[in-house]
């Protein structure tokens, strides 16, 4: 729900008045304890294997690769201090910092990183995630089984403190993806020593902000690492995830009552009782876009006149979620300075306007010796509100275009086989970036990616997206994306609809904690005032 919460007076004072001591210790006492609620605590720990924003967002605070992001979205250098790229834009060398270490004070070393990236590519690992590392020279031959030499793949700790890594081509989307997951490094022996490592807290080793020092069915706890190399940085001295457990009051009920400090990550963590909350609700986008594909190849949709028409007679303020979008690339992807939406406008494609769409509408189907247009059907899956999304877009374009369209739900394997095999004439369909780059976004639609299912593809467009990631300056980058996205949409190959937002309960004493562009919560560098 996009809209801010109405304060409901009468309960606000009862509430405000049930805060508890616990609460005013968190902001006011020497101690900075930030409490999160949950719904799920992670059972695995495993960075390479990480599933869901929760686990994602403890990773990120147990853990920190050769880059993180900052606020801004931007790859700013964590355990490597510094790196050179040669090799016309191939080669990347790597300095590490001597300070690093270890939770168990063991330096942070480049063999590591070789060994926790090898690990994660290797082909008994049946990782779904090892396509992020397929830039890398011979990482995917190495992780599909052609190649069984660890040795080929572009990875090699050149002493304690360097790290070098080929990629197969220039891709200076490189450095983002540094900041994802796979890419973090593991302490060899703590794994090889315990099989159980990343599910146990005695066990665990790890080398970011923050140490595990309790983990069970409904708490996770850290504590600042003051071995962290940036813990000057670090305000909050313990971090709390926490889940009601079986008979206590929901995470709604806590955070009311003073026990929570926060609720809502991209997932959506469970919000109760929105209608009786009295804080403000926040609402937080992160990089994922909500559209409904075209079947282009299909007559008479293959006229992107009627197409467009589609697009620009639908109310976006009038859907129950998110923000509006008319682009493909959502709010939180970095640009070359600030966010890429924030560059590139996505009101410079289309806005709705029923008057043009009507004309194109007719201008559409007389080209294609038409004088109404067919009644078809929007193909979604059952989960999650996509079928009242789907009602109010038919009930839109009735009164605004005179058309029918029916609603048809289906199974989610089914809705996938559907589009694959483009039986569908317009299907419900999403995308949540892998890395903070417009990349993210616009590969999908590549002729070479898998994922697109589109029927779509153009050769400029290639290019574009080619050329993009071989320009070491980011705004020739960002001007390259702007002109592929701008291509896509003009096609009208997707009817984008909105991008998601969290929904986020936080007290106002909270500062600097955001949801992140993957939906995980960033709140290393968080403080209470």
């Amino acid at each position: 729900m996009k809209k801010l919460l109405h304060v409901l007076l009468a309960l606000g004072l009862l509430f405000s008045l049930g805060i508890t001591e616990e609460g005013k210790v968190s902001a006011e006492g020497s101690k900075q304890v930030f409490r999160i609620g949950v719904d799920v605590i992670p059972g695995l720990l495993d960075p390479a294997l990480t599933v869901n924003d929760t686990e994602s967002s403890v990773i990120k605070g147990l853990f920190e690769g050769l880059v993180r992001l900052n606020e801004n979205g931007q790859a700013v250098p964590g355990i490597a201090k510094s790196w050179k790229i040669s090799g016309g834009g191939k080669t990347y060398t790597f300095a590490l910092r001597t300070s690093a270490k270890w939770s168990n004070g063991q330096p942070v070393k480049a063999a590591d990183f070789e060994y926790a990236w090898k690990r994660a590519l290797s082909p008994q690992s049946y990782n779904s995630m090892a396509f992020k590392m397929y830039m890398i020279a011979g990482a995917e031959n190495y992780h599909n089984g052609k190649q069984k030499d660890a040795s080929n793949v572009g990875i090699k700790a050149l002493n304690d403190h360097t790290l070098q890594v080929t990629l197969t081509a220039p891709n200076y989307t490189f450095l983002q993806m540094l900041a994802e997951n796979i890419y973090l490094p593991l302490n060899a022996a703590a794994v090889k020593a315990n099989t159980g490592w990343a599910t146990s807290a005695k066990a665990i080793v790890t080398n970011g902000p923050f140490r595990l020092t309790a983990w069970d069915a409904n708490k996770i706890v850290l504590v600042k690492n003051s071995g962290y190399y940036g813990a000057k940085q670090i305000r909050f001295s313990e971090v709390q995830f926490l889940r009601p457990a079986a008979g206590q009051p929901s995470n709604t009920e806590a955070y009311l009552n003073g026990g929570l400090d926060w609720i809502g990550s991209g997932e959506n963590t469970r919000i109760d009782y929105y209608d009786l909350i009295t804080a403000e609700k926040y609402t937080f986008p992160y990089a994922s876009l909500y559209y409904y594909q075209f079947n282009v190849n299909e007559a008479p949709f293959n006229n992107v006149k009627i197409r467009k028409a589609l697009a620009m007679a639908v109310d976006r303020e009038g859907l129950p979620y998110g923000t509006p979008a008319y682009g493909d690339v959502a709010p939180t992807i970095h640009g070359a300075k600030q966010t890429f939406r924030s560059e590139i406008k996505d009101s410079r494609y289309f806005r709705e306007d029923v008057k043009a769409a009507q004309k194109l509408l007719q201008e559409g189907l007389k080209e294609e010796g038409l004088t109404s247009l067919p009644e078809f059907n929007i193909i979604v899956n059952a989960e999650q509100g996509h079928e009242l999304i789907a009602s109010i877009i038919v009930s839109g374009w009735k009164e605004n275009l005179g058309i029918k369209a029916n609603v048809e739900v289906q199974a989610w394997n089914e809705l996938l086989d559907n589009r694959h095999s483009q039986s569908f004439t317009v299907a419900r369909a999403g995308w949540r970036a892998d890395y903070n780059d417009p990349a993210a976004f616009l590969k999908y639609f590549t002729s070479w990616s898998a994922d697109n299912d589109s029927g779509w593809s153009h050769k400029q467009y290639d290019s574009y997206i080619l050329q993009a990631r071989q320009k070491q300056d980011p705004a020739e980058r960002m001007r390259l994306y702007a002109k592929a996205e701008k291509l896509l949409i003009d096609d009208m190959v997707i009817l984008p609809l909105y991008y998601y937002v969290a929904d986020v309960l936080k007290k106002p004493n909270v500062h600097n904690v955001y949801v992140d562009f993957d939906g995980s919560i960033a709140f290393t560098r968080g403080y209470l005032k």
